[in-house]
């Protein structure tokens, strides 16, 4: 459990790297009417979303382990797939234009719980270290004792980003707007070049695990 555990943490810490997530729900924050219902309405449809795609992953993985004659093969040929999907994400993010936010307040008017579940479906950068780390979890073998606590782990790290300003504006909803403006302002600058950096690690990372996976199979 241990090692399967230290396996997916890289892709959990990927996963939670939303900066377009954290600015949204920031969004939502700051509207006048229920603004810690409405978010946490998102983060509930987000995080429902993560649950559902899990679940199909690690399911039809290990089917599909079930029936293949090379499991270790397969496993390491999907990590390289993944790989490979987030090092064409960064190649085509640093040509994507950034859309303008003239739209994003008409947001408030619409059912928070499913904006997040559709925030989260074409959340990219997201899911694909998610989908990695559903797919180690299930190739580890361990029993449903062992790999639920896993996967909650992996669901709550990969919220963790997007949730932050909520859990700051329910604990510290005086003080909620000194620790957010400063942390919205840097990841404006920075964020994507930060997510960018350490997605590149983690391509690298799953490629040499994939590779390892062949070899050891």
């Amino acid at each position: 459990m241990q090692k399967t555990f230290l396996e997916i943490l890289p892709l959990a810490i990927a996963a939670t790297f939303s900066p377009s997530g954290l600015l949204f729900v920031t969004l939502i924050l700051s509207g006048k009417e229920r603004p810690n219902r409405n978010a946490g309405l998102f983060l509930a449809g987000s995080t429902v979303f993560l649950i559902l795609l899990g679940a199909v992953v690690m399911a039809t993985y290990r089917s599909a382990s079930n029936a293949s004659s090379h499991p270790d093969s397969l496993s390491g040929i999907v990590d390289i797939m993944f790989g490979c999907l987030i090092i064409v994400f960064i190649s085509f993010s640093l040509f994507r234009k950034k859309k303008p936010d003239s739209g994003a307040k008409k947001a408030h008017k619409r059912p928070f719980i499913v904006m997040g579940f559709l925030y989260m479906v074409v959340n990219t950068s997201s899911l694909i270290p998610f989908i990695a780390a559903s797919k180690i979890i299930a190739d580890s073998e361990l029993g449903i004792q062992e790999s639920l606590p896993l996967f909650i782990f992996l669901v709550i790290i990969s919220m963790l980003m997007i949730s932050f300003p909520v859990l700051i504006s329910v604990l510290m909803p005086r003080r909620s707007e000194v620790v957010m403006g400063p942390v919205k302002s840097f990841m404006k600058k920075h964020g994507g070049t930060i997510a960018k950096v350490y997605f590149l690690l983690i391509a690298v990372y799953l490629i040499l695990h994939g590779i390892g996976e062949i070899r050891g199979g």
